[in-house]
């Protein structure tokens, strides 16, 4: 790698600098920003790749749109863990540009069944990978791919030089697209009391949630056979929000954000995600149709005794629970002591089963 000489860094920002300007959708936001990249360095195949490697499946934005020749989309995924561009960020997580050259010997990936399952259809065989976001279980990036000559020094320094910047764009894009969103759901969603909502950090852990969000997704819950109440999503809902995520992070064009429909039982429970990126996360709105099922709180708790058994049934702690409704860990005791009263129960478990009428 070698660093780029200033004429070559001048012509590289001028191409870069009017790919944010102006109000554009996000999708053509990424479409401009890849085919700049292109023309900096020149790529048959320019892509916004986003590997989701807890789900085994990469999500991506492509210029030329699409995939040419015959290629199934699918193989590249059942090679995910393995590739070697993907191995290198596994274990070096704050790398920077490199080449597919540089983790794997050209005769040894060209008798790998990676390149005959999906580079060989494409006409491809040069890759360059500059890393533009990583979290645990999932990998962001521009992928350049070509034909022919590998990509030299100086073009993997230029691109380098140039990543903050496309990081940059990147967020921008992902900023308006977590937006377009958030305002597409939530003119499609009535405002009553029939939606709640959940907001989750980066590892999916409960950071709020208002109206009766956490008994709804008690509910969704104890429909999939999770008996014990504690922190962890159920697992089609934690399924369902790493594909949301990860599609996010990709913008891909035409994207319609999916739902998750749960009526399982009786009520239907319809949820919606809203990622974030800044802090990175996501928003849960949970929409109720329905009224043949039963919520986590009997009638006759208090409005606060039902928030408190909320929190409980999400796992938290007294103490954290003060701290989330701005009240002492003593209040917090003693509404639980009434709670158990009332519910004829001696401890928390024995509260939350009760309420789910188990």
């Amino acid at each position: 790698m070698r660093l780029p000489r200033p004429g070559e860094f001048a012509r590289a920002s001028r191409l870069l600098g009017t790919v944010g300007e102006g109000a554009r959708p996000s999708s053509q936001q990424v479409a401009e920003l890849l085919r700049a990249i292109a023309r900096i360095v020149r790529s048959d195949l320019t892509t916004l790749s986003v590997c989701d490697l807890a789900a085994g499946r990469r999500f991506l934005s492509a210029q030329p749109s699409g995939l040419p020749g015959r290629v199934d989309p699918g193989a590249f995924d059942r090679f995910l863990g393995d590739h070697p561009l993907v191995r290198h960020h596994l274990r070096h997580p704050h790398a920077r540009a490199i080449r597919l050259s540089d983790c794997i010997a050209d005769t040894d990936f060209r008798r790998s069944e990676l390149f005959g399952a999906y580079y060989a259809p494409l006409g491809l065989d040069r890759v360059l990978l500059l890393p533009l976001a990583w979290e645990p279980g999932r990998l962001s990036g521009i992928v350049l791919n070509r034909a022919g000559r590998d990509f030299s020094d100086a073009e993997l320094g230029l691109l380098e030089a140039m990543r903050p910047q496309i990081a940059a764009l990147y967020r921008q894009a992902l900023a308006n697209a977590c937006s377009e969103c958030a305002t597409g759901l939530l003119h499609g969603i009535a405002g009553d009391g029939r939606i709640a909502a959940i907001t989750l950090d980066r590892d999916f852990g409960i950071v709020d949630a208002s109206g009766p969000a956490l008994a709804w997704l008690a509910e969704i819950a104890r429909r999939h056979s999770s008996l014990r109440p504690g922190p962890v999503l159920p697992a089609p809902v934690l399924q369902w929000l790493r594909a949301q995520l990860s599609e996010a992070a990709a913008c891909g064009e035409g994207r319609r954000s999916a739902s998750l429909v749960d009526e399982s039982s009786g009520a239907r429970l319809v949820l919606h995600c809203l990622p974030r990126t800044c802090p990175s996360g996501c928003t849960v709105l949970i929409e109720r149709d329905g009224s043949a099922s039963r919520a986590i709180a009997p009638p006759r708790l208090t409005p606060r005794q039902t928030e408190i058994l909320g929190w409980i049934a999400a796992g938290k702690t007294d103490e954290c629970i003060a701290q989330l409704l701005g009240v002492s860990p003593r209040t917090v005791g003693k509404h639980l002591q009434n709670m158990y009263r009332r519910l004829g129960v001696e401890n928390r478990t024995g509260a939350v089963m009760r309420a789910l009428g188990r």
